[in-house]
């Protein structure tokens, strides 16, 4: 089966949130421990949630993932170019380039991304959703474009990082709605997810553990 990307509308972070979710299997991370795999589809669209519970305060962690341009470090997903775009409030906008593996047959993927960052004294998080066309950045979006033409912005890019300091540990949770672009069978999109994702909480961790 390929995606057909226009037939999808993204989810909000309201319906991830109140998703029904299943758990598909389990990995062990050197880093972040036993990471859950959870899934669930939403509007067409197979969404995915890592869990773990870790040793590191939610602080840290938030500092981590809302670190945009320090991701070209700390991240081992393949990001070269992380830009912040503007700060306002709580409000980030940002762009980032991934240089995908060959082994997933795909074009290297970029976007630019709006997130909203929140840092309780028991729970954070920083939740993120696409800007159209760069917002209102679109001068550099059309240099982005310009800069890397086989490249592809993904058609649906929704997630969100959520940290709660419980008794046991932190209770970390990353979730993702996303449809790549371009054509590629969603199993391979599927497999990749699954491949990646506890690496993807093993980074955070990792990065956090040195701050």
């Amino acid at each position: 089966m390929w995606i057909v990307a226009a037939a999808f509308a993204a989810p909000t972070h309201s319906q991830m949130d109140a998703a029904s979710w299943a758990e598909v299997t389990t990995a062990s991370h050197a880093d972040a421990g036993t990471v859950k795999i959870l899934t669930v589809n939403l509007g067409g669209i197979d969404c995915y949630r890592g869990t773990a519970v870790v040793d590191v305060a939610p602080e840290k962690l938030l500092s981590v993932v809302a670190d945009i341009e320090g991701a070209k470090s700390w991240s081992t997903a393949g990001i070269t170019e992380a830009k912040l775009l503007s700060k306002v409030g709580n409000k980030v906008e940002y762009y980032q380039y991934l240089d995908v593996p060959g082994w997933t047959m795909s074009a290297d993927r970029f976007w630019f991304l709006e997130s909203t960052i929140e840092a309780g004294a028991e729970k954070s998080s920083l939740k993120w959703s696409p800007l159209v066309n760069g917002g209102a950045h679109a001068a550099y979006y059309a240099e982005v474009k310009a800069a890397h033409p086989d490249a592809v912005e993904p058609t649906a890019n929704t997630g969100s990082w959520t940290f709660a300091r419980q008794p046991d540990g932190t209770h970390l949770t990353y979730q993702v709605c996303t449809l790549p672009g371009g054509s590629i069978p969603s199993m391979v999109q599927n497999a990749a997810t699954r491949k990646t994702l506890p690496d993807t909480v093993g980074d955070a961790v990792r990065a956090a553990r040195k701050r």
